[in-house]
């Protein structure tokens, strides 16, 4: 335990789910989660591969925030560790970040960690100087856009779905093709992984294993197999994927998984055809709009979206500090 003038730290336990989700929800509104969600990506961390701690702060006996330290495992690098600090809005500038940060950082030592990473919104100036002032650095950006579906105009892009089909390409839902073919699972999980090897990202990425793979995209608690929507080409062959995630706290979005298509599949269409495919889903549902996250670097992808709509919000900045 380490106490600071008006701040208690104390390891986080399973009592406090209830007011950490409360406190997350005050402290990023459009980015709710809920305790289902945080228990399923507790309770499936392997902490035999990858390091993971959090704590609360008090004070005067209330929760006003908490601290998580993580490994990365999207790009695992061991001696690298993820911090995110919060602190309800009505609780801040009153040291209670620092004390959480000092705690995270003592822990990350004990590990003899070399490098820390940290997110903030660029529209958080608040966590923008919390990261600056103690020394973080910019190393990447992405671009949170949002697709508001009312009223998608699908005549502008009335021969996408075709110019697929003329290839021989069906775009298909993978709840349907796990149906039909008994390996449909295995071939999306190695269609995501060979797409997601692709994404810009600070350090390469690390390749999921099969199990992983189900417990983030398949038994997770948003996971979507009627919007995991797939590109397949006439020898069976999974060329592309995109897929859609729930909003267990606000029903109102969607937010976007991944979509890719294998290098040697690209310039056929093959993208926007799936993107298309979630408009219409998220338009079936009834859903307000789509969230989606592309590095600012990432002009193809970023491209499609908008071509489609998709309104650029502030960006997250990534950064990192050696120690």
């Amino acid at each position: 335990m380490k106490t600071s003038s008006k701040t208690v730290i104390r390891a986080a336990t399973p009592a406090d789910y209830p007011v950490l989700v409360a406190l997350n929800k005050a402290s990023y509104p459009d980015y709710g989660e809920t305790e289902e969600e945080w228990r399923h990506w507790d309770e499936t961390w392997d902490h035999k591969k990858y390091f993971k701690s959090r704590v609360v702060a008090e004070d005067g006996g209330r929760v006003v925030g908490f601290g998580l330290v993580n490994h990365m495992r999207w790009a695992f690098v061991p001696t690298k560790y993820r911090i995110d600090v919060t602190v309800h809005p009505d609780h801040r500038e009153r040291g209670h970040g620092s004390a959480l940060y000092d705690a995270l950082l003592d822990r990350v030592r004990e590990r003899s960690g070399k490098t820390v990473a940290a997110a903030v919104k660029e529209s958080m100036v608040g966590g923008v100087r919390f990261l600056t002032k103690r020394g973080f650095r910019e190393v990447k950006r992405d671009w949170e856009s949002r697709l508001f579906v009312e009223g998608f105009d699908f005549a502008r892009f009335a021969t996408a779905e075709a110019r697929v089909a003329k290839q021989g390409i069906r775009i298909v839902t993978l709840a349907d093709e796990m149906q039909r073919d008994s390996s449909a699972l295995q071939k999306a999980f190695e269609l995501t992984e060979d797409c997601r090897m692709d994404i810009p990202s600070v350090d390469p990425p690390t390749r999921h294993t099969f199990e992983e793979f189900r417990l983030e995209d398949i038994d997770a608690p948003g996971a979507l197999l009627d919007a995991f929507f797939v590109a397949i080409d006439k020898d069976g062959r999974y060329l592309g994927v995109s897929n859609l995630f729930r909003s267990l706290d606000d029903p109102a979005f969607l937010w976007q998984g991944i979509t890719g298509v294998r290098r040697e599949a690209r310039g056929k269409g093959i993208a926007m055809a799936l993107k298309l495919r979630t408009v219409r889903y998220a338009i079936d549902k009834g859903v307000e709009h789509i969230k989606t996250w592309n590095d600012v670097h990432n002009r193809p992808m970023l491209a499609i979206n908008e071509a489609m709509g998709f309104a650029k919000q502030p960006a997250w900045i990534s950064y990192e500090k050696d120690l």
